[in-house]
């Protein structure tokens, strides 16, 4: 017996077990702090996924005019005036393989507009060049212009917004 109680004497009591596991506060803690980290990312994120978006038209916006100064330099004249969506007649040896005129929400439209009395503030102006962004993604098309910030002439009649290559 005397052993025995040596033996249990040199045994460390044990602490009680405590549960594994978060309690309700440390849960709705995290949750309150997650839902605010959340508030606060979702609108970067659509921005940034906005301005994407919008580098990626105004990409699309420049393969456009080289692929016409290209077709003007091989041709020694403009594209034809296009349909929304379709590649002007003759442009689209000049273009990357499979290019479209048109992605996710847009539209794109080549302009060759002759103006027989020209622009009434600039009557010697009788032609303007341009690609138009047709869509009804309003933040799409002023997120393009803020991108371009000004460095294009452009103008807006209802979905359809102009950018002016050229204007002779």
């Amino acid at each position: 017996m005397r052993l025995l109680s040596r033996l249990d004497r040199g045994r460390p009591e044990q602490a009680p077990r405590r549960v594994a596991g978060f309690t309700l506060i440390e849960t709705i803690t995290v949750a309150v702090l997650m839902g605010t980290l959340v508030r606060v990312a979702l609108p970067s994120l659509h921005n940034m996924s906005l301005s994407a978006r919008a580098a990626d038209v105004v990409a699309e916006l420049e393969t456009v005019r080289l692929a016409v100064l290209d077709y003007r330099f091989e041709h020694h004249q403009w594209p034809e005036d296009a349909y929304v969506g379709q590649t002007p007649s003759g442009l689209a040896e000049f273009l990357p393989e499979d290019f479209k005129f048109g992605g996710a929400g847009y539209r794109l439209d080549w302009e060759n507009w002759v103006l027989p009395s020209g622009l009434p503030e600039h009557p010697e102006t009788d032609v303007l060049l341009g690609v138009s962004i047709v869509t009804e993604d309003a933040e799409l098309a002023y997120a393009v212009v803020d991108f371009l910030g000004g460095s294009m002439a452009h103008y807006r009649l209802g979905t359809s917004y102009t950018f002016v290559f050229e204007a002779m």
